[in-house]
């Protein structure tokens, strides 16, 4: 997927982008990046020191797109912004939250 950072439009090489690279294993102390898992993603908690909140395909798609959070924070500059469609973030939501 076509991918660039915050404040930087230049596409980045297609090996940096991939989901894998930051959001590995279950567990929130030990990842660069929180775990792409239904509890984590779903669950209802405070995200980077913002209000509580959960994930929605909605949100999901905003911050792949955007880089913002259910709760309107900003991600992390690292976190690539995705040139995706609609379908196919439907798609990769409903992949990752597992319906």
């Amino acid at each position: 997927m076509a991918a660039h950072l915050r404040d930087d439009d230049r596409p980045l090489p297609a090996w940096t982008t991939r989901c894998v690279n930051c959001h590995v294993g279950t567990s929130k102390e030990q990842a660069f990046a929180p775990p792409l898992t239904r509890d984590s993603l779903l669950g209802v908690t405070s995200r980077r020191g913002g209000p509580i909140s959960s994930y929605d395909e909605t949100a999901f798609c905003r911050a792949v797109r955007e880089g913002i959070d259910p709760a309107s924070v900003l991600l992390r500059k690292s976190m690539p912004r995705y040139r995706i469609a609609d379908a196919e973030c439907v798609a990769l939501w409903r992949f990752v939250v597992g319906r």
